[in-house]
């Protein structure tokens, strides 16, 4: 296996196209095929269904997804490590929502102070992560969720808000002018995130609430990529709890449609930034966590 066919396959999980896969990869869409069926040849396992109106990827496929991240970002802070070694590295940690909408804020202030230090980022759902820093296995993170750990600190940094998105068709169209209860839209096809995901111990808790049985639902799909999920839903396979700040652009234009959790109990969540107390914080790191009230600011 080559990292090659993984990086190639991590793009079209991503992008499900292989025409937008191949722009990326700057590399043809021939090539991107043959990638692909190299690594489910060398596996013996599909990874994608193919049809000529859609791309999915298959159950193996999303784990794969998941393992294949991790050693590609292996291999880039090994890479940095070698290239770099005299340059400050900030490890920082983020569960899925904070990475791809929170993580850009805070960087952006602090790359403005610190331009030398060389900032790396792991994604992983909010309890491996926590983990992580617990074990000093990263500096710090941002997460969704707060956990007992020892070691760790948590500061709340953002008050996040759950919806529920369902494709844009005159079905779920008319449900949402009906204002339905959270027992209607449970009877929906769900695509859930992983355990140890924020949103999933979220979503559980919700349904909890309202006396929803876990064994009642009609789950069709779980994975951990956020985009992938907005897609598989505006393209019609299901619907998904989601937290509001990852939609909003798609709901604005009209792509899938976004129910309000009104007045539901855990409609709401706080995002943290963690961090590990029992260690002596360098400098940078302080001012790292520091700007992490761009958060709170941004909100007001």
């Amino acid at each position: 296996m080559e990292f090659k066919h993984l990086e190639v396959f991590v793009k079209l999980v991503e992008n499900l196209s292989f025409s937008a896969a191949a722009d990326e990869l700057h590399i043809s869409q021939p090539t991107v095929s043959l990638h692909i069926k190299q690594l489910e040849e060398e596996l013996d396992t599909p990874l994608f269904i193919r049809s000529t109106r859609e791309l999915k990827i298959t159950e193996e496929g999303s784990m794969l997804y998941n393992e294949a991240k991790d050693l590609l970002q292996q291999r880039t802070q090994l890479i940095d490590r070698f290239i770099n070694p005299g340059q400050k590295v900030l490890r920082i940690g983020a569960s899925t929502i904070p990475a791809g909408y929170i993580v850009p804020l805070v960087l952006s202030r602090f790359k403005k102070s610190h331009p030398n230090i060389l900032v790396e980022i792991e994604e992983q759902n909010s309890y491996d992560t926590i983990k992580r820093i617990s074990m000093r296995k990263v500096d710090a993170g941002i997460v969704g969720m707060k956990t007992e750990d020892e070691n760790c600190e948590f500061r709340p940094i953002y008050q996040d808000e759950f919806v529920f998105i369902t494709p844009n068709i005159p079905y779920y169209q008319q449900l949402k002018k009906s204002k339905p209860s959270l027992k209607r839209l449970a009877q929906e096809p769900l695509i859930v995130r992983e355990s140890g995901s924020a949103v999933k111990h979220n979503m559980d808790m919700m349904l909890q609430s309202s006396d929803i049985a876990p064994e009642s639902l009609h789950i069709v799909t779980s994975m951990n990529n956020i985009e992938v999920i907005k897609r598989l839903v505006a393209q019609g396979v299901g619907t998904s709890f989601i937290s509001k700040i990852a939609v909003e652009d798609m709901a604005n234009r009209g792509e899938l449609l976004s129910f309000p959790l009104d007045d539901m109990p855990h409609q709401y969540r706080q995002l943290y930034v963690v961090w590990n107390k029992k260690i002596m914080l360098p400098s940078y790191l302080r001012e790292f966590l520091d700007c992490t009230d761009i958060c709170n600011e941004e909100k007001a």
